[in-house]
């Protein structure tokens, strides 16, 4: 498994996020990729550094404006859920997955309730970072096409456990 950071950015470009992992799989829609629990995340808006509390999936879509971090426990079942609206990812010329998080997020909590996060944050920096029209609605597109894919359990929703998802996770 070739190791990978994922990389995301604020619109335009302003360093968001950054953690490192392992590509468990590429096909012409997605990424796949695990970081295991300990894994350094680091934070560069926030000037700070964490460390996952579990092994995380990353769902990164090349075509969906979104991506999806499934926290899983020890028994490969999901424990956490939280996505970001954003751009399609891609694989930059050093070989990082990059996208810019257009602050939105849906997260599903501990109850198994899914809820919008960051919503104020988005209407905001639609304004002060003048986003272009074609992206604020690729966002809300977005969030919709998220919805209806969550309700029809699209990969990666609707899995019980992924303990055989795309080859083994360790």
């Amino acid at each position: 498994m070739n190791t990978v950071k994922i990389k995301s950015h604020k619109y335009p470009d302003r360093p968001h996020v950054e953690v490192e992992g392992k590509l468990l799989s590429e096909t012409p829609h997605y990424f796949f990729v695990v970081c295991e629990k300990n894994s350094l995340l680091k934070h560069f808006i926030k000037d700070e550094e964490y460390l996952l509390d579990y092994d995380t999936l990353h769902f990164l879509s090349k075509y969906h404006g979104y991506t999806v971090s499934i926290s899983i426990d020890e028994h490969y079942k999901p424990v956490k859920i939280f996505c970001n609206i954003s751009t399609p990812c891609q694989m930059d010329d050093e070989g990082n997955i990059t996208y810019i998080d257009l602050d939105m997020d849906y997260v599903k909590s501990n109850t198994g309730q899914w809820f919008l996060r960051n919503n104020d944050m988005f209407l905001d920096s639609t304004k002060r970072y003048n986003y272009p029209l074609q992206l604020t609605n690729f966002a809300l597109v977005s969030l919709q096409e998220l919805k209806t894919n969550i309700k029809n359990n699209v990969f990666p929703f609707g899995i019980d456990t992924f303990k055989d998802v795309d080859g083994p996770i360790k």
